[in-house]
């Protein structure tokens, strides 16, 4: 079986190229949509969120405020190693949990979407690293649009993680996430047949 760490700086459009790799045959596991399970009302990461920080992080309805929590672990660097700490540990074991049952069921190739892929040290869990690329004032845009923020707490945000030349730079492959996305498409489809020549 291959491993992929599917990984790239925030907003940057992970998730579509996790749906390409899906169409060929791949099984992903986004660690996003993990970590948001798990935040629900009775999760673990929930429970410990609570413990910490309090009603300061809560809605009304109990809920987690994950704007309170943002605002908190993107601005203090103590908390953010914290909330790692925390969560790192929880999210491996789902990690590895998924590459255990991909291997057991026969599966060709598995890819873990994981945003901190580098600073959790997890790209030792792969066999190659691809990162998603797209230009820091599109970055920008669309994590204000799809988070409801500011500008500067978007950028408050961006540069609290590793940044996107520096992923490129330690990454096997790199996609630009501004093309077309039939040139995508076929870009992916490309880097497939080299690893896998009995693709048509």
């Amino acid at each position: 079986m291959h491993i992929i760490g599917l990984t790239g700086a925030i907003a940057c459009g992970k998730s579509s190229i996790a749906d390409e790799l899906r169409n060929f045959g791949a099984k992903t596991l986004d660690i996003d949509k993990v970590t948001k399970e798990l935040l629900e009302y009775g999760g673990s990461l929930y429970s410990s969120y609570v413990q910490r920080y309090g009603n300061i992080v809560l809605n009304e309805n109990g809920g987690l405020n994950k704007k309170a929590v943002a605002d908190i672990i993107f601005n203090n660097e103590s908390e953010r190693q914290w909330v790692n700490s925390v969560a790192h540990p929880v999210l491996l074991n789902r990690a590895r949990d998924f590459l255990t049952e991909c291997a057991d069921n026969g599966e060709f190739l598995a890819v873990l979407e994981v945003p901190l892929l580098f600073e959790a040290g997890w790209d030792n869990l792969v066999d190659e690293v691809w990162a998603v690329r797209i230009p820091r004032k599109m970055q920008i845009k669309r994590l204000m649009a799809r988070d409801g923020i500011t500008r500067q707490d978007a950028e408050t945000r961006i540069n609290a993680q590793m940044s996107a030349d520096e992923i490129a730079a330690r990454a096997d492959v790199v996609i630009d996430n501004t093309q077309l996305k039939i040139k995508i498409r076929k870009q992916i489809l490309n880097l497939m047949r080299k690893r896998f020549v009995y693709l048509p």
